[in-house]
């Protein structure tokens, strides 16, 4: 089985350089590149998960690492190609797999692919949430007491300083844990987006959007954050349905 690629850059040859390099190695394909980003994040967020996505740092109308910011949990792994050093810090903020410098040769590419791979870090997301339903988690209020948490039953997470809020559809779980440490947990599992610096929802228990607040099952009003409004609407458009009235 091949690793499913997308590359996102603004000059031609930089792609079909990564194509060629890609071809070379047996495990990947590049299914897709874009020289727009706009219509990279249209389709990256409308279309299935992504094995990796490769992005260019400087482009018009949307930088990468701000596409990455809105793309992000629909790939396994992300890998930024840029010629400036000076966007390294923001990329391994975002949590960027790898970190290409232009111009970059075929060994140091195939060098860096290789050691992903042994790494681990292409697993099966479908397989993984299938063995990882649930999680077991020390509760704040009760630190003898570990809390058993289903994916399947989390509507929100709320951080506040520095605990959890965990609101799942039968209880309201606290814990002594970051939001950070909560996405990791749940960076494979495409149910989750993060609209605000406080608050991860589960998509499958959005009710309702209004200007700048969602209502999640259990009557849960949230506020969506200036920065996570693109991703939010993305994914919204993509399940609305057109009824020809304005």
């Amino acid at each position: 089985m091949k690793f499913n690629c997308i590359a996102v850059d603004d000059d031609p040859a930089n792609l079909e350089l990564l194509r060629d390099y890609l071809s070379t190695l047996d495990d990947y394909e590049l299914v897709e590149s874009f020289t727009d980003p706009i219509k990279a994040m249209n389709r990256i967020i409308a279309g299935d998960y992504v094995d990796v996505i490769f992005l260019d740092v400087e482009m018009p109308g949307l930088s990468g690492i701000d596409l990455a910011k809105i793309i992000r949990h629909k790939s396994r792994i992300l890998i930024f190609t840029t010629g400036h050093s000076k966007y390294a810090l923001d990329a391994f903020q975002i949590e960027a797999d790898a970190f290409l410098l232009k111009p970059f040769s075929f060994g140091h590419f195939a060098s860096v692919m290789h050691k992903l791979q042994s790494k681990q870090v292409f697993t099966n997301p479908e397989k993984k949430r299938n063995e990882e339903q649930y999680f077991f988690i020390k509760s704040k209020n009760d630190k003898s007491k570990l809390v058993k948490i289903r994916f399947d039953d989390i509507v929100a997470i709320e951080s506040i300083q520095n605990y959890i809020s965990i609101y799942t559809i039968q209880k309201t779980v606290v814990a002594h844990i970051t939001l950070t440490k909560m996405k990791e947990i749940l960076r494979d599992n495409n149910s989750f987006i993060q609209i605000h610096r406080s608050f991860i929802i589960s998509r499958n228990y959005l009710e309702e959007i209004e200007n700048n607040l969602v209502r999640m099952k259990n009557d849960l009003l949230l506020t969506i954050g200036e920065n996570y409004r693109d991703e939010l609407i993305g994914f919204v458009k993509t399940k609305t349905i057109r009824t020809g009235r304005n």
